[in-house]
């Protein structure tokens, strides 16, 4: 090919691909701009996501230990933190980062900063993956424009919120996408090899992480779906769930297997605890999936993309009734399949929030788009017009709603701030009393830096003393720093910290000083609850006490 010809190619692949370039370019902008947002830097250890921290140290430990199931490291299957390890080879090899220098969290802030930085952008990539695979299944199995399913699915608050970090969660939605676009390959053509494919893909899914236990049934139900009953050979079923376990098994617990980590936390965790938990919150909802539906949902998904797509699964539901399920066999295994996710969601409880609700996301951006193909097809000429108006300004406040999650970064974090004030109003050696644990309090910069290096380097000069505090300690140091305080007080009906707080109030505490998350998050989350409920937003409220009555020093 000479050179002419080659710029010709690139410049009609251009064309073609023009509005699928704009939005991953549009997509890699966004997360680019945020990139750097709350990793360690010399002013701070640990990620201000701490859930961030936990799946880097899953990483080393796999390397090191054999298993991410260890003490400090995210529990969960491994086949991500393996892709993540064999990501960075190439920048351990010519020496941009060198993870072994990293001897404790509070060391080699700068390397910490960069490997961070790397592991980002790993989730970049597989964000744009998604977007690539979803534009192809809307366009070639679907038949359907792409704008609407793409729109809906990179504007998303709980989409944008996840692909600036570094978590296996983006990246299980690639290998769903992925799953879903082999399945589809195995509908048109459907014959052993395909089948088989199409279970080695459902299997990575599932070692990714474990909520994707459902690509089980749903890849057995294909089978029954798109093969006729004449046509059906079994063997393809004992095959396909044969490989799918060996995947499974070698690519997702094989640390399990050699009994080098235990798995029990994360499902008790998960399954267990974390319902639990939520017993404990003050609801006027009743039942609690009320709330979920009409107070979560709406937080994570937007309101525009949850009121859509639920308006689409109900018309599709009656649609398919009406016209038979030959003809939109793809359309209604689509809606089964995601019929399967938000089922296994429910065990969850008021849980089913944040990160966990992007399994459903390709989903619902799929089902969006064919519910606006079937409607189009439907409307008189006369009213394209003002149906077309309407689901502009729709479009408008779904990315509005989702832009804010990124904006919010660009602003001054409280941690920052807060850390700042103390330096410039709180006497030096002043005695502060924070709470247990302090990684994860969300306390500002400067005393998880010296509260964190003092253990690790016990000569370190720090700027004020610490004391880990609750409710019953026997004395409480002129200055506490409290956080989370209007969620914990107004919203849980027992906890250490609100206990503490009016142990604060009796024994003549004030605050002298309250750093809160932007006024724009509040403007579309509403208040403390949905705040935290939403699980979007790792942005605390830091409120600092002081004793009125403490005698001066």
């Amino acid at each position: 090919m000479n050179k002419n010809s080659f710029v010709f190619t690139v410049i009609t692949t251009l064309i073609k691909y023009k509005l699928l370039i704009f939005f991953i370019l549009l997509y890699i902008l966004l997360m680019l701009s945020v990139i750097q947002w709350g990793l360690p830097n010399q002013n701070h250890p640990f990620s201000y996501y701490m859930d961030e921290w936990h799946q880097m140290q899953s990483i080393r430990a796999l390397y090191k230990h054999g298993s991410p199931n260890i003490a400090g490291a995210a529990n969960g299957t491994i086949f991500h933190f393996i892709l993540s390890g064999i990501f960075l080879l190439p920048f351990i090899a010519i020496k941009i980062i060198n993870p072994f220098v990293i001897k404790s969290s509070v060391d080699a802030l700068a390397m910490q900063h960069m490997l961070f930085i790397l592991l980002r952008i790993n989730t970049i990539l597989f964000g744009i993956l998604s977007i690539v695979v979803l534009a192809h299944i809307a366009k070639k199995y679907l038949k359907i424009d792409i704008a609407f399913p793409l729109i809906f699915f990179i504007f998303n608050p709980v989409w944008l919120y996840q692909s600036n970090y570094f978590k296996y969660d983006v990246a299980l939605t690639f290998w769903i996408l992925l799953s879903l676009l082999f399945i589809f390959k195995f509908s048109e053509n459907p014959t052993l090899k395909k089948y088989l494919l199409a279970g080695a893909i459902c299997a990575l899914s599932l070692a990714t992480k474990i909520s994707a236990v459902v690509m089980l049934p749903i890849y057995l139900y294909s089978y029954f779906h798109f093969v006729p009953r004449k046509k059906r050979n079994y063997t393809y079923l004992s095959l396909g769930l044969g490989l799918f376990i060996l995947l499974f098994l070698g690519f997702g617990i094989p640390d399990l297997i050699l009994q080098k980590g235990d798995i029990h936390e994360y499902l008790t965790s998960n399954l267990v605890q974390t319902p639990k938990v939520y017993d404990n919150f003050i609801f006027e909802f009743r039942p609690w999936w009320l709330y979920l539906l009409f107070g979560i949902l709406p937080l994570d998904l937007g309101y525009v993309f949850l009121f859509l797509s639920l308006l689409a699964i109900l018309y599709l539901v009656v649609f398919f009734m009406k016209k038979g399920v030959h003809t939109y066999k793809k359309e209604l295994f689509l809606l089964i399949s995601c019929f399967f996710f938000s089922v296994s969601l429910f065990p969850l409880n008021l849980g089913a929030s944040g990160n966990r609700l992007l399994v459903l996301l390709p989903f619902l951006s799929l089902l969006l788009g064919i519910f606006i193909k079937i409607l189009s097809k439907k409307m008189f000429m006369r009213w394209n017009i003002q149906a077309k108006i309407l689901l502009s300004v729709l479009v408008i406040i779904q990315i509005y709603q989702s832009l804010v999650v990124v904006v919010v970064k660009w602003l001054p974090d409280p941690r920052s701030e807060a850390s700042e004030w103390l330096q410039k109003n709180v006497k030096r050696e002043s005695i502060i009393g924070i709470e247990n644990i302090p990684i994860y309090q969300q306390l500002p910069d400067i005393v998880l830096k010296e509260f964190y290096t003092k253990q690790e380097k016990p000569g370190y000069p720090v700027t004020f003393r610490y004391k880990v505090i609750n409710e019953s300690s026997k004395i409480l140091p002129q200055y506490v720093i409290i956080t989370s305080r209007e969620f914990e007080t107004n919203y849980l009906k027992h906890s250490s910290k609100k206990s503490l707080v009016l142990r604060l109030h009796k024994e003549g505490y004030l605050i002298v000083k309250e750093f809160k998350p932007s006024p724009i998050l509040y403007r579309v989350i509403g208040n403390e609850r949905n705040f935290y409920m939403s699980g979007i937003v790792s942005t605390p409220t830091i409120s600092i006490y002081k004793n009125r009555f403490y005698p001066a020093i």
